[in-house]
């Protein structure tokens, strides 16, 4: 198995994606998912994109980096509740992120299916089939995978969330295309306190991609495996069990990222924890191929 980690790691530390590459690249790390969760997609929203995007390709292929998965740009597709988020801005820059990843030839990405208040969860699976079929037209153009993500939220406020395995199913079997497939956060799985090894069973060759970290509470925390509570045996059994031919994708320091970033701030030293994050890029990447040697499935 691949082992990968995202260039969101280094989303508040690097200003262009070339960085970002480098510094996974020092990391060890040879296989990246290109993270445009936040407003990485803006600086490509112009008429020359392409010509950004070739030397960005370039350039990893120069580090013998390759892009194996992506994350599309995050906002409430179904309800918007920042009175500063432009939905239809936000739809544009999803469009061009799948149009990005056919250009890194990234085969697929991971997308969160939106919520909204006091929705039935017939209504939100419909509205959310709605949605995605906006995306069609670019999906099939590109041939891009897009694979919905479970969150680890319990139902709120009437909201309907695909935290489990088996709503993640019931959605793709519902859409009914080959394009589209689930991504399987194992630390979202892990906080909402389910068995991993039989909701990866239940997702099978529908499971495309993983995010995997840990945490320790019901809290959504992102940690670097062995931090958490997670059973990393019947994760990673589960993997192999099912056959599963997807990258080893890490998503283990947004959360810290972001914490290190602020301390930067309120102290005055900016990017001062850039160190920080490079050294525990370095563990990640150790304790990757530790986990995944174990069972004798650790790529190159």
């Amino acid at each position: 198995m691949k082992l990968c980690n995202t260039t969101g790691d280094f989303s508040k530390h690097c200003t262009t994606e070339f960085e970002k590459i480098k510094e996974l690249h020092d990391a060890g790390f040879r296989y990246v998912d290109f993270s445009m969760y936040g407003d990485e997609v803006v600086p490509f929203m112009h008429d020359n994109w392409k010509e950004d995007i070739k030397r960005l390709k370039d350039y990893a292929d120069s580090l013998e980096i390759t892009f194996v998965q992506a994350h599309s740009p995050a906002f409430e597709t179904l309800e918007t509740l920042s009175p500063t988020e432009n939905w239809q801005d936000k739809f544009d820059q999803t469009v061009r992120s799948i149009e990005i990843c056919k250009e890194l030839s990234i085969p697929m990405t991971v997308f969160h299916a939106g919520v909204k208040r006091n929705t039935s969860k017939e209504q939100t699976i419909e509205l959310n089939k709605q949605f995605f079929e906006k995306l069609l037209p670019v999906m099939e153009k590109t041939g891009v995978n897009l694979l919905v993500e479970n969150v680890g939220i319990n139902d709120n406020n009437g909201r309907y969330y695909f935290n489990t395995a088996e709503r993640l199913k019931e959605f793709i079997e519902y859409f009914n295309h080959p394009l589209l497939h689930a991504c399987w956060d194992i630390g979202h799985g892990n906080s909402m306190k389910i068995d991993q090894y039989e909701q990866i069973k239940i997702l099978d060759k529908d499971l495309y991609a993983i995010h995997y970290n840990d945490n320790n509470t019901l809290a959504d925390e992102h940690r670097i495996p062995f931090l958490g509570t997670t059973d990393n045996d019947k994760a990673i059994r589960g993997l192999i069990d099912i056959g599963f031919k997807g990258p080893f994708t890490f998503e283990c320091t947004c959360t810290l990222k972001d914490k290190l970033f602020a301390f930067d701030t309120l102290n005055a030293r900016k990017n001062a924890s850039i160190d920080v994050i490079r050294a525990e890029n370095k563990l990640l990447f150790e304790m990757g191929k530790y986990l995944l040697s174990t069972y004798g499935i650790y790529e190159d």
